[in-house]
């Protein structure tokens, strides 16, 4: 154990945190996601109550092939693992584009509108 893992504020603190919280997300590198995850943590959390909500988010999605990711998705689905792929360059990416189309006059609406909304666009 390190001496971080020794430090009885720090375990309070997770404590706290986990009771008041309804989704807890463990943020895991898509390289090596068995290596990150922690199930002892998933465990604890369903022993807290079946109603709260346990999700991995594998990020670093675009360093891994699609191929990797569905053999990871199968699995992790076979075991009933709530997951989902990140990719923060590609959000990067994207926000980036935006920003650029902006500056050249152009605005790009993404989110779903209304009928209503849409007059008044």
């Amino acid at each position: 154990m390190t001496p971080y893992e020794k430090n009885v504020e720090i375990w309070k603190q997770l404590w706290r945190v986990l009771e008041k919280s309804d989704i807890v997300i463990q943020i895991l590198d898509a390289r090596a996601p068995e290596f990150f995850r922690c199930e002892d943590l998933e465990a604890y959390v369903r022993e807290l109550s079946e109603r709260k909500i346990n999700m991995l988010l594998i990020n670093k999605a675009d360093l891994v092939s699609e191929e990797i990711r569905k053999i990871w998705s199968d699995w992790l689905n076979k075991n009933n693992v709530n997951h989902m792929y990140f990719s923060a360059k590609d959000e990067q990416t994207k926000i980036d584009e935006e920003e650029d189309a902006e500056e050249g006059g152009e605005v790009k609406v993404e989110a779903e509108t209304t009928p209503e909304q849409n007059a008044k666009l």
